[in-house]
C-alpha cells in the first residue's frame, strides 16, 4: 500500500509542476500586441490553481471569485442548484468563502439533499414570471434535463408533478436578501428572458449573472437585454454554453485576485 500511495503522491507533484509550467507559458504569451488578452490569461492562471476547489460544472464559482477579488461573505441566488457537489455554482462560495444566499430547487429528488448539505435559504418553488401558479415539472434522472411548463415531457425516466411558482422578487423577499446580490446563477428555462425583463433592478442590484445552456437564438436576445440593463459579456471563450455577465461599473471597479 505504501508503494501505491507514493506513486499517487509523485503523480500529484507531477501535475503541480506541469500546471505551474503551463501557467508560466500562458503568461509569457502576453507580449506586444497581446494586451487585450491579458485579463483572460490572468483568469486562466487564477482558475487553474484553484480548479480542484470548484463545485461548478464550468468553474462559474471561480469566475465569480476572480471578478470580485475572492470576496468573502457575499450573497448569491441560484435556480435549479441540484444536489451533486460537482453541479452547484454556489457551493464553494458558501462552504469556503462564507457566502449566504438563496436557492430554488423544485425537484423532489434533489431538494432534500440540498437542505441537508446547505446552510442557506432553500425553497422547493419554481422561479417563474408569476407567483402562486401550479405548473407541471419534469424531474428526470439527469438534473440537466429538468424542465417545467408545457415542455415538461417525461425524459430518461423522469417523473412529472405540479410545483408552485415564485417570482425572483418574492424569492429574494422570502430569503430576506440584501439589496446587493453579488451573484445570480440561472439554469436555462423557457421563461428566463421574460423573468429577467420583468425583474426590477432598482430594488435589488445584481453584480454578476450567469445563465446556463443558452441556445444561439436565446443567447442573442439575452445579450441585447443585458446590454440594455447595463451589463457586459465576460469571458465568452470560456463560458461555453453559459453566458456570464457583469454590471459595467462592477467590472470596471473590481480588483481581481492575484493568480
Amino acid at each position: 500500500m505504501e508503494n501505491e500511495l507514493g506513486i499517487v503522491f509523485r503523480s500529484v507533484l507531477s501535475v503541480r509542476d506541469t500546471l505551474e509550467g503551463s501557467i508560466a507559458e500562458i503568461k509569457s504569451l502576453v507580449g506586444q500586441g497581446q494586451e487585450a488578452h491579458a485579463e483572460a490569461i490572468d483568469f486562466l492562471a487564477f482558475a487553474a490553481r484553484r480548479a480542484a476547489l470548484s463545485s461548478a460544472p464550468l468553474l462559474q464559482d471561480l469566475w465569480v471569485l476572480f471578478e470580485l477579488g475572492e470576496k468573502r461573505n457575499g450573497y448569491f441566488v441560484e435556480f435549479g442548484a441540484a444536489d451533486d457537489r460537482g453541479a452547484s455554482t454556489t457551493r464553494l462560495l458558501e462552504k469556503l468563502y462564507g457566502w449566504q444566499g438563496a436557492i430554488a430547487e423544485p425537484a423532489r429528488s434533489r431538494y432534500e439533499k440540498l437542505r441537508a448539505d446547505r446552510a442557506c435559504y432553500v425553497t422547493n418553488k419554481f422561479v417563474y414570471t408569476d407567483d402562486g401558479l401550479k405548473i407541471l415539472f419534469n424531474d428526470p434522472e439527469n438534473a440537466e434535463d429538468a424542465s417545467a411548463g408545457a415542455s415538461a415531457a417525461p425524459r430518461r425516466g423522469g417523473k412529472r408533478y405540479e410545483v408552485e411558482t415564485i417570482t425572483l422578487r418574492s424569492l429574494l423577499q422570502a430569503a430576506d436578501a440584501p439589496r446587493t446580490i453579488d451573484f445570480l446563477s440561472i439554469n436555462a428555462e423557457e421563461d428566463t428572458l421574460d423573468l429577467l425583463e420583468r425583474f426590477d433592478g432598482s430594488e435589488y442590484e445584481v453584480a454578476l449573472l450567469s445563465v446556463a445552456n443558452t441556445d444561439p437564438q436565446q443567447g442573442e436576445a439575452l445579450a441585447e437585454l443585458m446590454a440594455r440593463k447595463g451589463y457586459e459579456r465576460r469571458f465568452a471563450a470560456f463560458s461555453m454554453s453559459d453566458a456570464w455577465y457583469a454590471k459595467r461599473k462592477t467590472a470596471e471597479a473590481a480588483q481581481p485576485a492575484a493568480a
